[in-house]
């Protein structure tokens, strides 16, 4: 019995720290995606923090060469993808070795930072690496998020009287 219970607590360990994040692949004619993880997401929804930065790691095999890689990240909401703002849209340098071969396995290592001045609301991230040349995707994926207000936002909402939220200050 007790080496039942240590080798159940071993597996929910491993299971935590090897789980991947739930994601959809879209069509990729240039590469299959073989893992993806959001530090911290290993359930639908991602639960992402206002005023954080989240890592992710997203590895494909390739079906082509090319040159170059993009990274773009958009926020879907209610079907329209709008931009995340990225610093370099280079995939190159993050992580992947350019060129590109076929049949290679690379890795990008993503940094999404989660700006305090977005809304709390729900919906789907979409990542895609695309060949710089052909414009075709090595990974194209999406997930389910949700952002939400900090602790210390949520902390300053708790002292307003109701029916006083609204009120302008002189």
């Amino acid at each position: 019995m007790y080496s039942i219970c240590i080798l159940v607590l071993l597996s929910c360990s491993f299971n935590d720290v090897w789980a991947a994040t739930p994601y959809q692949a879209c069509d990729s004619a240039f590469g299959t995606i073989q893992t993806f993880d959001v530090t911290g997401c290993t359930t639908s929804p991602c639960k992402f923090t206002k005023g954080n930065s989240y890592a992710m790691n997203l590895t494909f095999q390739s079906k082509a060469p090319s040159n170059s890689v993009k990274v773009s990240i958009h926020g879907v909401i209610a079907g329209i993808p709008i931009p995340f703002p990225l610093p370099d849209p280079d995939a190159c340098k993050l992580g992947i070795a350019c060129p590109v071969n076929e049949h290679d396995v690379y890795t990008a290592s993503l940094a999404l930072e989660v700006l305090s001045s977005y809304p709390s609301l729900s919906l789907y991230v979409k990542i895609e690496l695309v060949s710089g040349e052909k414009d075709q995707d090595y990974a194209c994926l999406r997930f389910p998020a949700t952002i939400t207000s900090s602790t210390n936002e949520l902390n300053n909402l708790v002292g307003w009287e109701k029916g006083k939220i609204f009120e302008i200050l002189y």
